[in-house]
Protein backbone atom coordinates (compact mmCIF):
# COMPACT_ATOMS: atom_id res chain seq x y z
CA UNK A 1 0.00 0.00 0.00
CA UNK A 2 2.99 2.54 -0.12
CA UNK A 3 2.94 3.39 -3.42
CA UNK A 4 -0.64 5.03 -2.56
CA UNK A 5 0.47 6.49 0.41
CA UNK A 6 3.55 7.72 -0.84
CA UNK A 7 2.34 8.65 -4.27
CA UNK A 8 1.84 12.57 -3.41
CA UNK A 9 5.10 13.36 -2.07
CA UNK A 10 5.97 17.27 -2.16
CA UNK A 11 3.98 17.70 -4.21
CA UNK A 12 3.68 14.44 -6.18
CA UNK A 13 4.37 11.11 -5.38
CA UNK A 14 7.94 9.46 -5.06
CA UNK A 15 8.98 12.63 -6.91
CA UNK A 16 12.67 12.28 -6.47
CA UNK A 17 12.44 8.42 -7.41
CA UNK A 18 10.61 9.05 -10.29
CA UNK A 19 12.59 11.79 -11.62
CA UNK A 20 15.62 9.46 -10.55
CA UNK A 21 14.07 6.56 -12.73
CA UNK A 22 13.38 9.02 -15.59
CA UNK A 23 16.75 10.04 -15.57
CA UNK A 24 18.37 6.68 -15.57
CA UNK A 25 15.57 5.28 -18.34
CA UNK A 26 13.42 7.60 -20.35
CA UNK A 27 10.09 6.47 -20.43
CA UNK A 28 9.13 5.86 -16.67
CA UNK A 29 5.27 6.61 -17.00
CA UNK A 30 2.86 6.97 -14.26
CA UNK A 31 -1.45 7.59 -14.68
CA UNK A 32 -3.38 7.90 -11.63
CA UNK A 33 -7.63 8.02 -11.57
CA UNK A 34 -6.67 11.25 -8.98
CA UNK A 35 -8.41 14.45 -12.18
CA UNK A 36 -10.20 12.43 -13.59
CA UNK A 37 -13.41 13.28 -12.07
CA UNK A 38 -12.84 16.91 -13.59
CA UNK A 39 -14.02 16.13 -17.22
CA UNK A 40 -16.58 14.12 -16.06
CA UNK A 41 -20.12 15.91 -16.18
CA UNK A 42 -21.78 17.33 -13.12
CA UNK A 43 -23.50 14.09 -12.56
CA UNK A 44 -20.56 13.23 -10.06
CA UNK A 45 -22.76 15.84 -7.49
CA UNK A 46 -26.07 13.87 -8.02
CA UNK A 47 -26.50 11.95 -4.58
CA UNK A 48 -24.01 13.78 -2.75
CA UNK A 49 -24.25 14.57 0.73
CA UNK A 50 -25.48 18.42 1.54
CA UNK A 51 -22.15 20.13 2.80
CA UNK A 52 -19.55 17.82 0.14
CA UNK A 53 -19.03 19.00 -3.09
CA UNK A 54 -17.31 16.21 -4.96
CA UNK A 55 -16.35 18.37 -7.69
CA UNK A 56 -13.84 20.78 -5.37
CA UNK A 57 -10.40 19.79 -4.83
CA UNK A 58 -10.68 21.11 -0.89
CA UNK A 59 -13.30 18.64 -0.43
CA UNK A 60 -12.16 16.02 -1.38
CA UNK A 61 -8.56 16.25 0.00
CA UNK A 62 -10.20 17.03 3.51
CA UNK A 63 -12.43 13.59 2.71
CA UNK A 64 -9.62 11.24 1.36
CA UNK A 65 -7.80 12.54 4.94
CA UNK A 66 -10.52 11.45 7.13
CA UNK A 67 -11.25 8.31 5.64
CA UNK A 68 -7.20 7.36 5.25
CA UNK A 69 -6.26 9.47 8.41
CA UNK A 70 -7.68 11.76 10.52
CA UNK A 71 -7.69 15.72 10.57
CA UNK A 72 -6.31 16.03 13.98
CA UNK A 73 -2.52 16.24 14.29
CA UNK A 74 -3.16 14.53 17.84
CA UNK A 75 -4.46 11.42 16.68
CA UNK A 76 -2.48 8.43 15.26
CA UNK A 77 -4.58 6.31 12.57
CA UNK A 78 -3.97 2.45 12.01
CA UNK A 79 -4.65 1.60 8.92
CA UNK A 80 -4.81 -2.52 8.17
CA UNK A 81 -4.96 -4.80 4.96
CA UNK A 82 -5.40 -8.24 4.91
CA UNK A 83 -5.54 -10.34 1.68
CA UNK A 84 -4.24 -13.02 -0.60
CA UNK A 85 -1.22 -13.23 -3.34
CA UNK A 86 -1.92 -15.41 -6.61
CA UNK A 87 -0.02 -16.21 -9.32
CA UNK A 88 -0.80 -15.60 -12.91
CA UNK A 89 1.49 -17.16 -15.81
CA UNK A 90 0.26 -16.96 -19.29
CA UNK A 91 -3.09 -17.29 -20.93
CA UNK A 92 -3.58 -20.58 -20.21
CA UNK A 93 -2.41 -21.68 -16.86
CA UNK A 94 -4.82 -21.44 -14.25
CA UNK A 95 -4.17 -18.51 -11.46
CA UNK A 96 -3.13 -20.37 -8.41
CA UNK A 97 -2.86 -18.84 -4.69
CA UNK A 98 0.30 -18.45 -2.84
CA UNK A 99 -0.02 -17.08 -0.03
CA UNK A 100 -1.69 -14.65 2.22
CA UNK A 101 -0.48 -11.36 3.03
CA UNK A 102 -1.44 -9.04 6.52
CA UNK A 103 -0.39 -5.91 8.01
CA UNK A 104 -0.69 -2.64 8.62
CA UNK A 105 0.39 1.27 8.82
CA UNK A 106 0.35 3.53 11.13
CA UNK A 107 0.75 7.78 11.15
CA UNK A 108 -0.55 11.34 11.65
CA UNK A 109 -1.27 14.09 9.68
CA UNK A 110 0.09 17.86 9.90
CA UNK A 111 -2.08 20.88 8.94
CA UNK A 112 -0.09 23.10 7.24
CA UNK A 113 -0.68 26.85 7.04
CA UNK A 114 -0.92 26.72 3.00
CA UNK A 115 -4.06 24.04 3.14
CA UNK A 116 -1.92 21.29 2.53
CA UNK A 117 -1.47 18.71 4.76
CA UNK A 118 2.14 16.36 5.56
CA UNK A 119 1.04 12.97 6.20
CA UNK A 120 3.61 11.05 8.34
CA UNK A 121 3.30 7.32 7.99
CA UNK A 122 4.91 3.93 8.13
CA UNK A 123 4.02 0.41 7.27
CA UNK A 124 4.65 -3.13 8.00
CA UNK A 125 3.48 -6.66 6.69
CA UNK A 126 3.98 -10.51 6.71
CA UNK A 127 3.44 -12.86 4.30
CA UNK A 128 1.46 -16.29 5.90
CA UNK A 129 1.08 -19.74 5.19
CA UNK A 130 -2.21 -20.65 3.37
CA UNK A 131 -3.24 -23.58 5.34
CA UNK A 132 -2.11 -22.82 8.67
CA UNK A 133 -2.20 -18.78 8.68
CA UNK A 134 1.27 -18.28 10.17
CA UNK A 135 3.55 -15.17 9.60
CA UNK A 136 5.80 -17.11 7.25
CA UNK A 137 9.61 -16.84 7.49
CA UNK A 138 10.76 -19.29 5.39
CA UNK A 139 8.25 -20.76 2.11
CA UNK A 140 8.71 -23.73 -0.29
CA UNK A 141 8.09 -21.91 -3.52
CA UNK A 142 5.69 -24.29 -5.44
CA UNK A 143 6.82 -22.55 -8.90
CA UNK A 144 10.40 -23.90 -8.29
CA UNK A 145 10.08 -26.08 -5.64
CA UNK A 146 12.45 -24.41 -3.76
CA UNK A 147 12.77 -22.84 0.23
CA UNK A 148 13.47 -19.76 0.07
CA UNK A 149 13.72 -16.94 2.78
CA UNK A 150 10.93 -14.46 3.31
CA UNK A 151 11.08 -10.83 3.49
CA UNK A 152 8.59 -8.76 5.37
CA UNK A 153 7.24 -5.75 4.13
CA UNK A 154 8.94 -3.14 6.09
CA UNK A 155 8.68 0.85 4.52
CA UNK A 156 9.60 3.63 6.59
CA UNK A 157 9.06 6.41 5.79
CA UNK A 158 6.10 6.58 3.35
CA UNK A 159 5.19 10.46 3.49
CA UNK A 160 2.90 12.59 1.71
CA UNK A 161 2.70 15.89 1.05
CA UNK A 162 -1.27 16.41 0.10
CA UNK A 163 -2.89 19.31 -1.37
CA UNK A 164 -5.62 20.35 -3.56
CA UNK A 165 -3.53 20.69 -6.93
CA UNK A 166 -0.54 19.01 -7.75
CA UNK A 167 1.69 18.70 -10.34
CA UNK A 168 1.73 15.35 -12.39
CA UNK A 169 5.78 15.43 -13.72
CA UNK A 170 8.97 13.74 -13.22
CA UNK A 171 11.47 16.42 -13.91
CA UNK A 172 13.77 14.76 -16.43
CA UNK A 173 13.67 17.30 -18.60
CA UNK A 174 13.17 20.62 -19.20
CA UNK A 175 11.06 20.85 -21.91
CA UNK A 176 8.94 17.69 -20.68
CA UNK A 177 5.07 18.37 -20.42
CA UNK A 178 3.90 18.80 -17.27
CA UNK A 179 0.47 19.14 -15.73
CA UNK A 180 -1.11 19.81 -12.70
CA UNK A 181 -4.05 17.78 -11.62
CA UNK A 182 -6.20 18.68 -9.57
CA UNK A 183 -7.42 16.68 -6.24
CA UNK A 184 -10.63 14.70 -7.24
CA UNK A 185 -12.04 11.24 -6.23
CA UNK A 186 -14.24 9.47 -8.61
CA UNK A 187 -17.36 8.93 -6.52
CA UNK A 188 -20.39 6.91 -6.38
CA UNK A 189 -23.27 7.92 -4.14
CA UNK A 190 -26.07 5.00 -3.02
CA UNK A 191 -28.40 5.14 -0.17
CA UNK A 192 -26.15 5.58 2.80
CA UNK A 193 -22.96 4.86 1.07
CA UNK A 194 -20.25 6.74 -0.15
CA UNK A 195 -17.74 5.07 -2.00
CA UNK A 196 -14.59 6.48 -3.47
CA UNK A 197 -11.25 4.87 -4.89
CA UNK A 198 -7.56 5.45 -6.01
CA UNK A 199 -5.84 3.96 -8.68
CA UNK A 200 -2.26 4.24 -9.77
CA UNK A 201 -0.26 2.61 -12.39
CA UNK A 202 3.57 2.70 -12.52
CA UNK A 203 6.29 1.67 -14.76
CA UNK A 204 10.19 2.53 -13.56
CA UNK A 205 13.64 1.53 -13.46
CA UNK A 206 14.29 -1.54 -11.34
CA UNK A 207 16.59 -0.46 -8.21
CA UNK A 208 16.97 -4.63 -8.75
CA UNK A 209 20.05 -4.79 -11.50
CA UNK A 210 18.99 -8.00 -12.99
CA UNK A 211 22.89 -7.99 -14.26
CA UNK A 212 23.14 -8.36 -10.42
CA UNK A 213 20.46 -9.89 -8.83
CA UNK A 214 19.84 -12.60 -11.35
CA UNK A 215 17.60 -14.14 -9.43
CA UNK A 216 15.78 -11.52 -7.30
CA UNK A 217 15.35 -8.82 -10.29
CA UNK A 218 12.18 -9.60 -12.40
CA UNK A 219 14.08 -7.47 -15.16
CA UNK A 220 15.16 -3.75 -15.92
CA UNK A 221 12.19 -2.07 -15.42
CA UNK A 222 8.95 -3.03 -12.68
CA UNK A 223 5.64 -2.32 -13.53
CA UNK A 224 3.14 -2.09 -10.60
CA UNK A 225 -0.27 -1.42 -10.46
CA UNK A 226 -2.44 -0.51 -6.79
CA UNK A 227 -6.42 -0.22 -6.73
CA UNK A 228 -7.84 1.16 -3.92
CA UNK A 229 -11.46 1.74 -2.54
CA UNK A 230 -13.21 2.81 0.63
CA UNK A 231 -16.82 2.78 1.77
CA UNK A 232 -17.94 5.45 4.18
CA UNK A 233 -21.16 6.40 5.63
CA UNK A 234 -23.14 9.38 3.77
CA UNK A 235 -24.10 10.60 7.19
CA UNK A 236 -20.77 10.99 8.59
CA UNK A 237 -19.19 12.23 5.41
CA UNK A 238 -21.31 14.98 5.35
CA UNK A 239 -20.79 16.02 9.57
CA UNK A 240 -17.63 18.05 8.63
CA UNK A 241 -17.24 18.44 12.42
CA UNK A 242 -15.70 14.78 12.76
CA UNK A 243 -11.88 14.97 12.01
CA UNK A 244 -12.34 11.13 10.65
CA UNK A 245 -14.66 8.39 9.74
CA UNK A 246 -15.21 4.93 9.83
CA UNK A 247 -13.86 3.16 6.98
CA UNK A 248 -13.61 0.13 5.41
CA UNK A 249 -12.82 -0.86 2.03
CA UNK A 250 -9.92 -2.86 -0.41
CA UNK A 251 -6.91 -2.80 -1.90
CA UNK A 252 -5.47 -4.47 -4.94
CA UNK A 253 -2.38 -4.91 -6.57
CA UNK A 254 -1.09 -5.91 -9.71
CA UNK A 255 3.38 -6.30 -9.35
CA UNK A 256 6.42 -8.64 -10.61
CA UNK A 257 7.45 -10.78 -8.74
CA UNK A 258 8.63 -10.32 -5.20
CA UNK A 259 12.51 -10.81 -4.73
CA UNK A 260 12.56 -13.11 -2.38
CA UNK A 261 10.61 -15.57 -4.52
CA UNK A 262 13.73 -15.73 -6.47
CA UNK A 263 11.52 -16.09 -9.99
CA UNK A 264 13.87 -13.90 -11.78
CA UNK A 265 12.50 -13.10 -15.14
CA UNK A 266 10.74 -16.38 -15.38
CA UNK A 267 7.02 -15.07 -17.13
CA UNK A 268 4.23 -13.91 -14.60
CA UNK A 269 3.58 -11.70 -11.89
CA UNK A 270 1.29 -11.27 -8.85
CA UNK A 271 -2.20 -10.06 -7.96
CA UNK A 272 -3.19 -9.16 -4.82
CA UNK A 273 -6.51 -8.89 -2.90
CA UNK A 274 -7.26 -7.67 0.27
CA UNK A 275 -9.86 -5.61 3.18
CA UNK A 276 -8.35 -2.67 4.28
CA UNK A 277 -9.98 -1.25 7.60
CA UNK A 278 -9.06 1.88 9.55
CA UNK A 279 -8.41 1.32 13.17
CA UNK A 280 -8.28 4.00 16.39
CA UNK A 281 -5.40 2.08 17.96
CA UNK A 282 -2.33 -1.05 17.40
CA UNK A 283 -4.08 -2.97 20.30
CA UNK A 284 -7.60 -3.46 17.94
CA UNK A 285 -4.73 -5.63 15.37
CA UNK A 286 -5.35 -9.42 15.50
CA UNK A 287 -2.87 -10.80 18.05
CA UNK A 288 -0.48 -12.55 15.72
CA UNK A 289 0.06 -9.13 13.89
CA UNK A 290 0.49 -7.35 17.07
CA UNK A 291 3.11 -10.10 18.88
CA UNK A 292 5.06 -10.70 15.75
CA UNK A 293 5.39 -6.45 15.46
CA UNK A 294 6.41 -6.10 18.70
CA UNK A 295 9.16 -8.64 18.50
CA UNK A 296 11.00 -7.70 14.98
CA UNK A 297 9.27 -4.32 13.95
CA UNK A 298 8.28 -2.34 17.96
CA UNK A 299 8.95 0.95 15.75
CA UNK A 300 5.57 0.47 13.60
CA UNK A 301 3.78 0.14 16.56
CA UNK A 302 3.89 4.20 16.96
CA UNK A 303 3.42 6.37 14.45
CA UNK A 304 6.23 8.68 13.38
CA UNK A 305 7.12 12.10 15.01
CA UNK A 306 9.14 13.58 12.16
CA UNK A 307 9.07 14.44 8.63
CA UNK A 308 11.46 12.12 6.63
CA UNK A 309 12.32 11.97 3.56
CA UNK A 310 12.90 10.44 0.50
CA UNK A 311 10.38 7.84 1.02
CA UNK A 312 10.97 3.92 0.40
CA UNK A 313 9.86 1.38 -1.66
CA UNK A 314 10.06 -2.24 -0.72
CA UNK A 315 12.31 -2.92 -3.36
CA UNK A 316 14.83 -0.40 -1.58
CA UNK A 317 14.61 -2.23 1.52
CA UNK A 318 15.45 -5.46 0.23
CA UNK A 319 18.33 -4.38 -1.75
CA UNK A 320 19.37 -2.66 1.44
CA UNK A 321 19.00 -4.81 3.91
CA UNK A 322 19.84 -8.19 1.86
CA UNK A 323 23.10 -6.22 0.48
CA UNK A 324 24.24 -9.22 -2.19
CA UNK A 325 22.07 -11.11 -4.44
CA UNK A 326 21.67 -15.28 -3.93
CA UNK A 327 23.29 -17.49 -6.15
CA UNK A 328 21.38 -20.22 -7.95
CA UNK A 329 20.93 -23.50 -5.98
CA UNK A 330 23.09 -25.09 -9.07
CA UNK A 331 26.30 -22.61 -8.35
CA UNK A 332 25.56 -23.46 -5.12
CA UNK A 333 26.19 -27.42 -5.94
CA UNK A 334 28.52 -26.40 -8.33
CA UNK A 335 30.60 -24.73 -5.26
CA UNK A 336 30.21 -27.18 -2.58
CA UNK A 337 31.61 -29.57 -5.24
CA UNK A 338 34.38 -27.97 -6.16
CA UNK A 339 35.31 -27.36 -2.77
CA UNK A 340 34.91 -30.61 -1.53
CA UNK A 341 37.19 -32.40 -4.33
CA UNK A 342 39.86 -29.48 -3.47
CA UNK A 343 39.27 -31.23 -0.39
CA UNK A 344 39.60 -34.61 -1.45
CA UNK A 345 43.02 -34.14 -3.35
CA UNK A 346 44.98 -32.55 -0.53
CA UNK A 347 43.69 -35.57 1.66
CA UNK A 348 45.72 -38.17 -0.28
CA UNK A 349 49.21 -37.14 1.07
CA UNK A 350 47.24 -36.47 3.79
CA UNK A 351 47.24 -38.39 7.85
CA UNK A 352 44.81 -40.03 9.19
CA UNK A 353 43.30 -37.12 10.99
CA UNK A 354 43.36 -35.40 7.77
CA UNK A 355 41.10 -38.09 6.09
CA UNK A 356 38.55 -37.74 9.65
CA UNK A 357 38.70 -33.76 8.98
CA UNK A 358 37.62 -34.37 5.01
CA UNK A 359 35.05 -37.11 6.58
CA UNK A 360 33.49 -34.38 8.54
CA UNK A 361 33.43 -31.76 6.21
CA UNK A 362 31.60 -34.16 3.08
CA UNK A 363 28.85 -34.84 5.68
CA UNK A 364 28.60 -31.18 6.54
CA UNK A 365 28.77 -30.20 2.88
CA UNK A 366 26.07 -32.53 2.45
CA UNK A 367 23.61 -31.89 5.14
CA UNK A 368 23.71 -28.22 3.90
CA UNK A 369 23.11 -29.01 0.32
CA UNK A 370 20.47 -31.52 1.50
CA UNK A 371 18.76 -29.10 3.79
CA UNK A 372 18.54 -26.03 0.77
CA UNK A 373 17.01 -28.80 -1.38
CA UNK A 374 15.80 -31.34 -0.09
CA UNK A 375 15.40 -33.52 -3.54
CA UNK A 376 18.82 -33.07 -4.01
CA UNK A 377 21.31 -35.45 -1.83
CA UNK A 378 24.98 -35.04 -3.49
CA UNK A 379 27.43 -38.22 -2.16
CA UNK A 380 30.86 -37.62 -2.77
CA UNK A 381 33.45 -40.81 -3.51
CA UNK A 382 37.21 -40.99 -2.63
Amino acid sequence: MSMLHGLMQGPFGRREFLRAAAIALPGAALTTSIGAAESATNSARLGAPAGFDPMSPADNLRAYIRMTRSLDPQATTVGWFGGRVFSVIGDQEIIRPLFDVEGFGIGRTEPQADGSYKALWREVGYYKDLASGAIMETWRNPLLDEQVDVYPINNDPVNSHLKPEFTLGFGATKDEHRETIKFLLPWHFLGNSAMAAFDVNLDWKSPLDPKIWKRESSGERVRVSEYQQWRVERDELADVSLPSVHTYGSWNRVATWLPWMLMGQKPGHLFYRSHTLKLERVEDLPRDILAYTEKRFPKYLTAPTEWRAPNVSSFEMFARDRKTPQLTFAANRTAWARRSQQSMRSSRSGSRSSTCSLWRRRRWARRVISTAHPKVAIHFAC
